[in-house]
């Protein structure tokens, strides 16, 4: 799964690396990412790439209330076409989540350990995500809100956990915005393209409240 992610690369950096158009918000740096919180999205309109800040946690529009939402922080690959709240958004509302690194916590003597990953070159990336809209019927406020796609974590991570975030290779970043049509098939050949080459470390238990949000979250600790 992924549960917590970070995303300091500056705003005018990331702007050039995911050929986005200039948001109207504010960009700060974030070390501690977690659910219910507004995260840093990109989606395309066929002509350019849009920045949007997306609740994390998906609210399907067909939702009741919110509280499917802290069950649906991400999505598995593998069943995106099945299950009903994602097969729908599948070829209709994709989008690319950016990221520098993200957590995972390793079983280990007395306990878990949180471990920081980034890819191998520590370069900003996009992880594969699936937003919807929601209208609150008590409120009639608008919510758009999203999830992470996840895939069976790479033999380099496997030995902390079994699952990771979908990474894009640049060349399917294109292919996940553009919405073009993709099939079981289509989702698993991306799957495949994902990064194999990562770094990680462990770091501060810190992370483990989203209270702690600043730069000590990615310090790293004695092995």
């Amino acid at each position: 799964m992924c549960g917590r992610f970070i995303l300091r690369t500056p705003v005018v950096d990331l702007l050039d690396r995911f050929q986005l158009t200039l948001p109207d918000f504010d960009v700060e740096p974030r070390y501690n990412i977690a659910p219910s919180q507004h995260i840093l999205t990109a989606v395309g309109d066929g002509s350019q790439r849009r920045p949007v800040l997306m609740r994390w946690g998906l609210i399907p529009s067909w939702s009741k209330d919110m509280s499917l939402a802290a069950r649906m922080i991400n999505a598995r690959q593998e069943t995106l076409t099945e299950r009903p709240s994602f097969r729908n958004l599948v070829n209709r509302r994709r989008c690319l989540i950016l990221a520098d690194g993200f957590y995972e916590w390793k079983n280990v003597d007395g306990g878990k350990a949180p471990m920081y990953i980034t890819l191998a070159d520590g370069a900003a990336f996009a992880m594969a995500g699936l937003w919807d809209t929601w209208k609150n019927p008590a409120t009639e406020e608008i919510v758009t809100s999203c999830t992470i796609v996840t895939q069976p974590a790479c033999p380099a991570l496997a030995e902390i956990h079994d699952r990771m975030p979908l990474i894009l290779s640049r060349d399917d970043e294109e292919v996940w915005v553009s919405l073009a049509p993709l099939s079981a098939g289509d989702l698993a050949a991306i799957a495949g393209r994902a990064p194999q080459e990562f770094s990680y470390y462990p770091v501060s238990k810190l992370v483990n409240s989203p209270r702690y949000d600043g730069p000590e979250c990615i310090l790293r600790q004695p092995d």
